[in-house]
């Protein structure tokens, strides 16, 4: 018997329609000071933008491949918070299909995180993913019948764990080979659930009888994977139990369960896959990873006519620990499977092993006398990571033979993706090549963007994000090189001066360290002689041309700082307490704004000595100088917007908006106003990137409301040498370039 339980959906349309998700926000800031008459604008327009990200290659976890058995060249990528992606044959590159997710003050930021994709297997076009990043929420199912172009969304009872424990074990989402209307899906607290309708509505299975009762960094696990018999049909449900049997199976299409025979207590079946000569194949871990570490594991195969398990984990003398996850049968050939570790951070990162013999005898990408892979990353450069050869990556929780093409073997990592181009070759004493496959996926949760204009071969774009610090872009286009790979410590801040784009810093978590600075476009990354607090993190701003860095630690009760030499020595800033952030301006060297305890600050000796303007801001607040004239600044206090021609001493704000960032772009001409890109709500049109080229009299609409990318993060900017170019931050897709259509 299943118990009905109401789960309606709000319809979504990627390419065609959805409903606003923002309403105006209320102005709630209390300002003081000298400040003139709020103006009002002239109207927002809808401007046609061209949308793609700045290059850099993955970034982040890809938690799951999915290929269809039937369509040849289609498959599905996940990822735990940059949404779901599908392989396009004829662009040869990844397409992201969950960019309607999120935006400006989204309230559906929560679903970019993946848990789960199936494809169907008798009308390929048709695909379910199922969507929530964190437990805080309840997430949602939505369903395609082209391919990921357009959704329909059913909202689910019970909370997604897309970027949570066990995020990268089996497909909790599958279609029925045999009946394609009817999909399962195994939830991580709340037991089985069943659509009949082709994902439109969704009942639980009562009939299943566990939830699963292990939990990791208490995160529930839940249901792990769902897969059904080749021949049979019957279904076969993996279950983090902590005792007792962890699979079970169906033969009556889920009115009953048997429990298969308990597994080793502690070990859970993370990954399982069926050959078509009759055996279930599983990877078992004693974690559900990936953060806490798998410290032991096996594979199995479990025989469907005798009913037994047999250990074949893969003794190959490479120093092997921790566990297994990934695990794949060849499509042509029931006798040939791949499987792969988690948990083992050898120097050359997690290892492979490939069967011909139904898991009798294993052949190592390494062991420790040789290596029979070569990575190729020159498409990816970055990720050489300062080695002489790339690793074959971290977090290696799935692995996925292509099913129409045995020398491919695909897998996902912590920070990108890769794929063999000759897997049959192991073992021949001709290398395996293991190439970069992540065109077009880009993951990484930016912290910031900044664009100066280019001269002397200065980059066109600096980037600071999480795992891997930050990048200068030479080329936005094209993925950087390691050289100007950041590397070093968790960024916290980034500046650039404004008339030499070869010089910029960042400050970082390393306490004896915290300040970076390269003086040749990132190529370098110089120590500071000397720091004056030993104090992690921090704020920077570096001087119109270089010559002077301010540099504000990470401690709140920290003084202001500035230097004239790098670090070789520095001078206590005058006028200001502590806690401060301090702006600099772009055309003036001397010129620097600071903000403290909610008043505008200005200095005009090179941050010697600040200044208050008798300008009162919020706590949450930022300054964007422009470089249109001297003295000219944005300001956005709270969700307010505002701009100043003297210096910050007096301030007009604009009425009937709400933003929450801020950044500078070129003009169209020579001697126009510089473009102001913000994030934000402007006259109730909804939240979205919008731009204003006549100090917000005007103002355009660049996105749509389907064009929302996840998560974002308040930093934006405009290029500095490209009219109508924006770039913004989020947080798992990674950098946004927009240009104009036309």
């Amino acid at each position: 018997m299943r118990g009905k339980i109401k789960i309606e959906k709000e319809v979504y349309h990627m390419k065609i329609t959805k409903y606003k998700k923002t309403a105006a926000l209320l102005l709630a800031a209390v300002l003081t000071g000298s400040l003139c008459a709020c103006e009002g604008g002239g109207g927002v327009e809808e401007t046609a933008y061209n949308w793609s990200n700045v290059a850099i290659g993955g970034g982040g976890y890809v938690t799951g491949i999915v290929y269809s058995d039937t369509e040849e060249g289609l498959r599905y990528a996940r990822t735990d918070i940059g949404g779901a992606y599908r392989w396009s044959s004829r662009d040869t590159q990844w397409v992201p299909i969950t960019d309607h997710f999120g935006g400006v003050n989204a309230a559906d930021w929560n679903l970019i995180g993946i848990e789960s994709i199936a494809t169907d297997p008798v009308e390929p076009n048709r695909v379910y993913i199922a969507c929530g990043t964190y437990s805080t929420t309840n997430g949602a199912i939505i369903c395609s019948e082209d391919y990921g172009e357009t959704w329909t969304q059913a909202d689910m009872p019970f909370p997604m764990g897309g970027n949570m424990s066990g995020r990268g074990v089996g497909e909790r989402l599958m279609v029925n080979p045999k009946n394609n209307k009817q999909i399962f899906y195994g939830s991580r607290s709340d037991g089985l659930y069943v659509s009949n309708d082709y994902g439109k509505t969704w009942e639980q299975v009562t009939s299943f009888p566990v939830k699963g009762n292990y939990f990791q960094e208490k995160n529930q696990i839940g249901i792990m994977w769902i897969e059904f018999e080749p021949g049979s049909g019957d279904i076969y449900v993996g279950v983090a139990m902590k005792d007792g049997a962890c699979i079970y199976r169906s033969s009556d299409n889920a009115a009953s369960w048997e429990a298969l025979p308990a597994n080793t207590a502690g070990m859970y079946p993370m990954q399982a896959e069926f050959s078509e000569n009759g055996y279930l194949y599983l990877c078992y871990g004693d974690s559900c990873g990936p953060n806490a570490a798998t410290q032991n594991g096996m594979v199995c195969r479990y025989s469907i006519a005798d009913g037994k398990f047999e250990d074949i984990t893969p003794k190959c003398n490479d120093g092997r620990y921790g566990g297994f996850s990934g695990i794949s049968v060849d499509g042509s050939d029931p006798n040939t499977i791949v499987c792969g570790t988690l948990g083992f951070w050898s120097k050359k990162g997690e290892n492979l092993y490939r069967s011909t013999d139904g898991g009798v005898t294993w052949t190592p990408f390494f062991d420790n006398t040789a290596d029979h892979y070569v990575m190729d990353v020159t498409e990816a450069p970055w990720l050489n990571w300062g080695r002489e050869t790339a690793q074959t990556g971290w977090w290696m929780a799935d692995v996925e033979i292509d099913p129409f093409d045995s020398n491919v073997v695909s897998w996902g990592t912590g920070a990108t993706l890769y794929s063999t181009t000759n897997l049959t070759d192991l073992g021949s004493g001709t290398p395996v090549t293991v190439k970069f496959d992540a065109h077009g996926l880009e993951e990484t949760a930016i912290f910031k963007v900044v664009s100066t204009p280019v001269q002397n071969g200065s980059p066109q774009l600096y980037s600071i994000m999480g795992d891997l610090t930050g990048f200068s872009h030479l080329d936005v286009t094209k993925r950087p090189d390691d050289a100007h790979f950041m590397k070093v410590g968790t960024a916290d801040d980034l500046a650039v001066a404004w008339n030499n784009g070869n010089i910029a810093a960042y400050t970082n978590d390393d306490l004896k360290q915290p300040l970076r600075y390269t003086t040749d476009g990132g190529a370098t990354w110089n120590k500071c002689a000397g720091m004056p607090e030993a104090t992690a993190g921090g704020k920077v701003a570096i001087s119109a041309d270089g010559s002077t860095m301010v540099w504000i630690a990470g401690n709140i009760k920290s003084s202001v700082y500035f230097t004239k030499d790098f670090g070789a020595t520095w001078y206590i800033s005058q006028g200001m307490g502590m806690g401060a952030t301090v702006f600099a301006d772009k055309l003036e060297p001397n010129v620097f704004y600071g903000v403290c305890g909610g008043t505008v600050y200005v200095s005009k000796d090179g941050g010697a000595n600040f200044i208050a303007t008798g300008v009162n801001l919020s706590e949450n607040c930022e300054i964007v100088p422009s470089a249109e004239k001297q003295g000219f600044i944005w300001v956005r206090s709270g969700t307010m917007l505002g701009y100043s021609e003297d210096y910050g001493t007096t301030v007009t704000y604009l009425k009937d908006l709400s933003v929450n960032a801020i950044g500078v772009g070129k003009g169209e001409k020579d001697g126009d106003p510089m473009v102001l890109y913000v994030m934000g709500d402007i006259q109730q049109q909804g939240g979205g990137i919008y731009s204003t080229a006549d100090h917000g009299k005007n103002w355009k609409k660049l996105t749509t409301d389907d064009e929302g990318f996840g998560n974002l993060t308040p930093s934006i900017t405009g290029d500095a040498s490209i009219y109508g170019r924006v770039y913004f931050a989020t947080n798992g897709r990674g950098i946004v370039m927009g240009d104009l259509a036309s």
